[in-house]
């Protein structure tokens, strides 16, 4: 049987990298799926390719910083399923850059996407969560939120904010029976990825220099994360709350 037959799923950034890989998953273990992310027309593109092989997925045009459209995609999920069993926070955005260089606008940006996004989707998600048997919460923080690096302080703050979302609200949630954990990938190959590396036009050059810092010499893939995000879901972990995955190729252990 598979392990998410008939369930009900949001995933939050869920056309491209990680959360697609997530979504593509959950498909295949027989869930349910409402991916949402900011791009319509690239959401609209993926969603008719999967709907090629699965009638089970949706897409759900949503800026997570912006409390109303937050409101419309969970009351989407309403009137569609009545219902939802897992929530994966995933959507977000890398602003890189020093105390000195980063500007307001970019620190708001990164806050409201990255921390305030999970925030406000796990606040609207609640109730149909609560109305699950077995409602999870799975936030998508990075191996940053727990080490500090130079020259992306914002992102730093949102991740590490991230953490400690996780924690109280596994707290909080938890006389509900709603579990709430996370993983915290190292450089993982995805679009966002492939944007931070090409900011200066060296793409290969920051690459090399990056997997230099891994002990397993190369970054992961978005089909490597998953597998974890899908665990969490699952009832294989149904006494695991308030806790993070690292799967950061040995990055955090030196």
């Amino acid at each position: 049987m598979k392990r998410f037959n008939n369930k009900v799923a949001v995933v939050t950034g869920g056309t491209s990298g990680i959360g697609l890989a997530v979504v593509k998953d959950l498909l295949t273990e027989g869930a349910n799926v409402i991916m949402s992310a900011s791009d319509k027309v690239r959401g609209l593109d993926v969603e008719k390719k999967l709907q090629e092989y699965h009638d089970r997925v949706n897409f759900f045009c949503c800026d997570v910083s912006n409390e109303g459209n937050v409101k419309e995609l969970f009351r989407y999920v309403n009137d569609m399923f009545g219902r939802l069993d897992i929530l994966h926070n995933n959507a977000g955005v890398s602003m890189g850059s020093n105390l000195e260089n980063t500007t307001s606008e970019e620190w708001e940006k990164t806050l409201d996407v990255n921390l305030k996004g999970a925030f406000l989707c796990s606040k609207y998600a609640l109730n149909m969560l609560k109305n699950s048997n077995s409602g999870v919460i799975i936030n998508t923080i990075s191996e940053l939120g727990i080490v500090a690096t130079k020259n992306c302080i914002a992102y730093l703050c949102s991740k590490g904010g991230l953490i400690q979302l996780t924690r109280g609200m596994a707290l909080e949630l938890a006389p509900y029976g709603i579990r709430v954990n996370a993983v915290c990938p190292a450089s993982t190959d995805t679009p966002m990825f492939h944007a931070d590396m090409d900011s200066d036009g060296n793409y290969e050059e920051n690459v090399k220099r990056l997997v230099k810092s891994y002990p397993l010499g190369r970054i992961a893939k978005p089909e490597e994360i998953s597998p974890a995000v899908l665990y969490l879901a699952s009832e294989e972990a149904s006494f695991i709350t308030g806790q993070y995955i690292v799967l950061d190729g040995g990055f955090t252990i030196q």
